[in-house]
């Protein structure tokens, strides 16, 4: 399955990533190399949980930033 990713962390890097049918996000971010505890991930706006299927289209990964 194809899906584009638009990672957002200060500016957008837009991919497109290939995953096999059943991959979940913890997957997609995986194959990213992303660090899943430093994002959040969207699918149509809406945040996704990182066990659920990834749907094809478009997922936007925000960048967390914290601090005090």
């Amino acid at each position: 399955m194809q899906v584009t990713v638009v990672v957002h962390a200060g500016r957008k890097a837009r991919q497109e990533v290939d995953l096999p049918e059943g991959s979940s996000y913890f997957d997609l971010l995986n194959e990213l190399k992303i660090n899943p505890e430093t994002v959040v991930v969207f699918k149509n706006g809406v945040p996704v949980a990182f066990d659920s299927a990834v749907e094809s289209g478009t997922i936007d990964v925000m960048r967390v930033v914290s601090g005090g």
